[in-house]
């Protein structure tokens, strides 16, 4: 049962977390925005509240994996992600480099953080 609760609660703040981002992208004044939806205004930052508050949350159970960035100076910074990354043998090391920015990874680093990083690079 307890599992159930729990499903429910992540679809409910799910929902609450999209009518805080059609809120804001809006355009329009909270106040505003609420009106025209049917909400009340003291429900909206309650509901504001608990998605932050779970955002912290999330954000602190995250392992954060020290990187050092620099310039980079060769050219590869205008090459596609997948040729930019490369392993250093003699550090055993792992780089990567995209318009500018170095990034060095240890080796036996996680495949989903080495995805994240080149998620974010791709819009740099």
């Amino acid at each position: 049962m307890g599992r159930i609760r729990e499903i429910k609660k992540q679809v409910r703040h799910k929902e609450w977390a999209a009518m805080v981002q059609e809120c804001q992208s809006s355009g329009k004044k909270v106040e505003e925005w609420c009106n025209e939806n049917g909400i009340n205004i003291s429900t909206y930052y309650k509901r504001l509240n608990v998605i932050r508050t779970e955002l912290i949350e999330e954000s602190e159970n995250q392992s954060i994996v020290p990187v050092s960035v620099s310039a980079a100076v060769s050219d590869a910074s205008n090459s596609v992600i997948a040729n930019a990354v490369k392993k250093c043998s003699c550090e055993d090391k792992i780089m990567m480099r995209k318009n500018g920015i170095e990034i060095e990874l240890p080796q036996n680093i996680s495949g989903d953080i080495v995805l994240a990083l080149l998620r974010g690079l791709s819009q740099c």
